[in-house]
């Protein structure tokens, strides 16, 4: 078997990420060996004998200081010459001039002067201790030269670091160097007015760069390179970004409401309690990304790939997992409550979805279901109890839901565009403003539902049952298939009817100033119906059952009524 050169390109391509990935282990690996390292210095320095020294000293001090007390109050009850001598030698530094001015100076005088002796010396190495924890401090945060500058200006205060001390902090302020290195360094944020500038002139490139805080809330772009820069806490609600590439790109904490992603590669990108509520992110790689504790409510990862990625504690209640890779994931904590997934779905070996989570399958048990808004596309739902359940506004385009119990079942402003709902239990559904266009309703059964503005343009309800069935102000056209349909005691008052009614029952039906000019009512049973002011010109109502029906107004302009029984029970020629 022959490897093309492409296919050796990329095999030395991952041979030269996986080398370089080691090194970058190393060096990391390193850096925490160093850092151990200068730590330890640093603990040795702040340890170093003169401290200890400057601790004995103070409590030497202390010590005399107590003695001297109590030589003091013995003085004071029985003083003597040579207790005198003794405090005069001790305070010989503070004590000038000649023995006849030291004989001349009180005892008081000595005792006051030797404590104020004692004090300067405690106040002395008090500030020497704190000056150096100061220094300490500041030459970990200073630039070399200031170091330099900073040792030399010791020097003449005459409270300079000796060599070893030098050396040490040097070694402090190298490592930090390194510490900072280690980190992304970027340059001053981008800001939303210096984006779009760079933007409207051709700027596409924005890798590495620094855009935390940007806003791009509500607008579209194309074709932009964010990898590895820094989005964290931008908001980019409701943002279309179709074609931009996103791996290793930080947006962490970051709005991504309702934002649409198709298709877009955000490989190991970090998302860290990012908002994506409700965000379009179908068949988007989001593998070995980070994505702990991000707010997934309703999100569309339909198709995602997410294997590897961390979804610890993450909000995945109401998300679409239809078809989506999960394996070898962080799931510790996620919420799944009502996300949705199926037999495509790959979970993590040995994870179980939470039991309020919905299986999209043939036969699954959905009763009273939220599955509004879902994107349902071309799911097999075949035989599924969907009793009273939730479906408004879901696009169900193309699914399969023969025989499906729907019964009760909110549709409303669903996309039934082409499913299958043949022989589907629909009685009392609402279906207003729900689009039928092109689905097959044969055998249906869809009494007392409301079907308010319903499309049913090229719908096929051939047999179907809409006894009691709302369809004011439905939408019908000439392939609207009604033929054998139970419309008995349906309200279509005011709606302009197309298509083929032939064989279909519309008796009790309100038909009051309905449009029914040259539609196919061949055999129809229309008795009982209320076709007042309706247009039935040119309708072909041969055989059609029109018994105690009420024409009053009706415009029967060049119909064909061969064999019809008209309203009084006659048969017409």
């Amino acid at each position: 078997m022959n490897i093309s050169s492409s296919e050796m390109d990329l095999a030395s391509l991952a041979a030269r990420i996986e080398q370089l990935e080691a090194e970058q282990n190393l060096r990391r690996k390193n850096i925490v060996w160093l850092k151990n390292y200068f730590d330890a210095l640093k603990q040795e320095f702040q340890d170093r004998p003169e401290l200890q020294q400057i601790q004995c000293m103070e409590e030497a001090i202390s010590q005399l200081t107590a003695q001297v007390a109590e030589l003091q109050q013995h003085f004071n009850h029985s003083p003597t010459p040579s207790l005198i001598n003794s405090l005069d030698n001790l305070n010989n530094n503070d004590v000038t001039g000649t023995t006849t001015e030291k004989a001349n100076i009180d005892d008081d005088e000595i005792v006051k002067k030797f404590f104020e002796r004692v004090e300067q010396q405690k106040e002395t190495s008090v500030l020497t201790d704190t000056a150096t924890i100061i220094e300490n401090a500041s030459l970990a945060e200073t630039e070399q030269d200031n170091l330099i500058n900073i040792a030399e200006e010791q020097v003449q205060n005459g409270i300079a670091f000796n060599e070893q001390d030098f050396k040490i902090e040097r070694m402090m302020w190298l490592a930090n160097r390194i510490y900072a290195a280690e980190e992304s360094v970027q340059e001053i944020p981008i800001n939303s007015e210096e984006f779009f500038r760079l933007y409207d002139a051709r700027e596409r490139d924005f890798t590495e760069r620094n855009l935390r805080r940007i806003n791009l809330n509500g607008k579209n772009f194309s074709s932009l390179n964010f990898s590895k820069a820094n989005l964290a806490e931008s908001n980019l609600s409701e943002v279309n970004l179709s074609s931009t590439k996103l791996s290793e790109t930080n947006l962490d904490g970051a709005n991504l409401q309702k934002i649409k992603l198709n298709s877009v590669n955000l490989e190991k990108a970090t998302l860290k309690k990012a908002n994506l509520s409700g965000a379009y992110i179908y068949d988007i790689n989001l593998s070995g990304a980070n994505l702990s504790g991000a707010n997934l409510t309703g999100a569309n990862l339909r198709k995602a790939k997410l294997n590897g990625s961390d979804l610890s504690n993450a909000n995945l209640s109401n998300a679409n997992l239809l078809e989506a890779n999960l394996e070898g994931a962080n799931l510790t904590g996620a919420n799944l409550e009502q996300a949705i997934y199926n037999e495509n779905t790959v979970f993590p070996k040995d994870f179980v979805p939470e039991k309020n989570a919905y299986l999209i399958a043939p036969g699954s048990s959905l009763t009273n279901a939220n599955l509004a808004g879902a994107d349902l596309k071309q799911v097999n739902l075949t035989g599924a109890n969907l009793k009273w359940a939730n479906i408004n506004s879901a696009n169900l385009e193309n699914a399969n839901l023969n025989e499906a119990n729907l019964s009760g079942a909110n549709l409303t402003r669903a996309n039934l565009c082409n499913t299958k709902l043949i022989q589907t239990d629909m009685s009392g559904a609402k279906l207003s403003e729900t689009k039928l266009i092109g689905a097959n309703l044969t055998a249906a059964n869809l009494n007392t539902a409301n079907l308010m503005q319903a499309d049913l343009q090229s719908t096929n309800l051939t047999a179907a049952e809409l006894g009691g069935a709302n369809l004011k102000n439905s939408k019908f056209d000439g392939s609207t298939n009604l033929s054998g349909a139970n419309l008995s005691g349906v309200n279509l008052v005011g709606v302009s009817i197309y298509g083929n009614l032939s064989g279909a029952n519309l008796s009790k039906a309100n038909l009051c100033g309905t449009h029914l000019h040259a539609l196919n009512l061949t055999a129809a049973n229309l008795t009982g119906a209320d076709l007042r002011g309706s247009n039935l010109s040119y309708a072909k109502l041969e055989k059609a059952n029109l018994k105690d029906a009420n024409l009053s107004g009706a415009i029967l302009e060049n119909a064909k009524l061969t064999g019809a029984i008209m309203p009084d029970g006659t048969t017409h020629d």
